[in-house]
């Protein structure tokens, strides 16, 4: 008997979506990395600039990590390195972590390129399916993601 019929229906699923999101991980992290770069920046410095440039009035490491769903340890030294490029600045007095941050002139101008450049991108990957299917998609993605979190204490 062929083994591959004594498995469950969905069994074989969870290999192939761990192998499409795996490729898919890949795929943006090629393209933030090639455009990053100009810029002396990484992912997660693109992701914090993208999140200040939302919050003009700026928001704390603790907000970032929070959005940026990185640990506070992480944002501190992406921080520290956005500061050095002067791309961002402090606004405030107290701890680092109470302080507000926010984005520079030069900063505001480079998240600019780099939200057209993602628009531009979303437009070309989304391509012809409909909003409604990708509403859909992203909500079923979320839950995936929630229920794959939960099913990290089942270890």
């Amino acid at each position: 008997m062929d083994n591959r019929m004594a498995r469950p229906e969905n069994e074989g699923g969870f290999e192939t979506f761990s192998g499409m999101i795996g490729s898919a991980t890949k795929s943006i992290e090629k393209i933030k990395n090639r455009k990053m770069s100009e810029y002396g920046l990484s992912g997660t410095h693109t992701i914090c600039m993208r999140r200040l440039f939302d919050a003009p009035e700026g928001l704390t490491r603790t907000e970032l990590a929070g959005y940026c769903a990185v640990d506070r340890a992480q944002i501190t030294r992406v921080i520290g390195e956005l500061l050095e490029k002067g791309y961002v600045n402090e606004i405030g007095n107290g701890s680092r972590y109470r302080k507000r941050c926010a984005l520079t002139e030069r900063g505001r101008e480079i998240t600019e390129e780099i939200n057209d450049l993602v628009i531009r991108i979303h437009a070309h990957v989304s391509g012809s399916i409909p909003k409604d299917q990708l509403a859909i998609f992203y909500e079923t993605l979320d839950e995936i993601c929630e229920n794959l979190r939960s099913a990290e204490d089942m270890l």
